[in-house]
């Protein structure tokens, strides 16, 4: 039994890939693809850069100006179930209200909006968020974690987002992050 799984996946794997909708598909060979052509690994991870429309459960990046973003994110999150566990431990952090760009920042990496290359938040954004709520985490033994060390992004250019950047154009600003009294009171009691 063992041995006949093995030659099926070996088989499987040796297989042409053929696009959602081909006669492969109306066939009912596999295709690595789900229903909205995103490229995925047989574990449903996105393997290639794509666009997915933020989940409405994601509640880290809501009324953040765009409603799609990169996947894998910024934080190397294949995963939506990944990005969203993730981001719900930083709720807790927006409703300390430590910085007003504390939100901007880490949906840059968490949801990055969704444009052809990466954009990262600049150092300086890092730097102010960091000195806010820093010192807030320190506060509840919580060290600002490594993988936002501040020296790892790049130095301001227009190839970055910096903390004034909402404001340029007149069109976004700063959204105030809200949640509704119910999850709030769900969020304080789970942390």
């Amino acid at each position: 039994m063992i041995m006949w799984v093995l030659v099926a996946l070996a088989a499987l794997a040796a297989s042409p890939v053929m696009p959602v909708g081909s006669a492969a598909e109306a066939d009912g060979d596999f295709s690595p693809m789900n229903s909205r052509n995103y490229p995925l690994e047989l574990t449903a991870r996105i393997t290639k850069p794509t666009c997915v429309d933020i989940p409405s459960d994601l509640s880290l990046c809501q009324n953040i100006g765009y409603s799609q973003m990169r996947m894998p994110n910024l934080l190397d999150h294949d995963t939506m179930e990944e990005v969203k566990h993730q981001a719900q431990s930083w709720v807790p952090l927006l409703m300390q209200r430590c910085h007003a760009e504390t939100q901007l920042f880490l949906c840059t990496l968490f949801a990055p909006v969704c444009l052809d290359r990466p954009i990262y938040p600049c150092r300086s954004l890092c730097e102010e968020v960091r000195g806010g709520c820093a010192p807030v985490m320190e506060s509840n033994c919580f060290p600002w974690p490594a993988m936002l060390e501040c020296s790892k992004f790049p130095p301001d250019n227009d190839l970055c987002i910096k903390s004034d950047m909402r404001d340029q154009n007149g069109t976004a600003t700063s959204p105030t992050f809200e949640i509704s009294p119910g999850k709030q009171k769900m969020i304080i009691t789970i942390f």
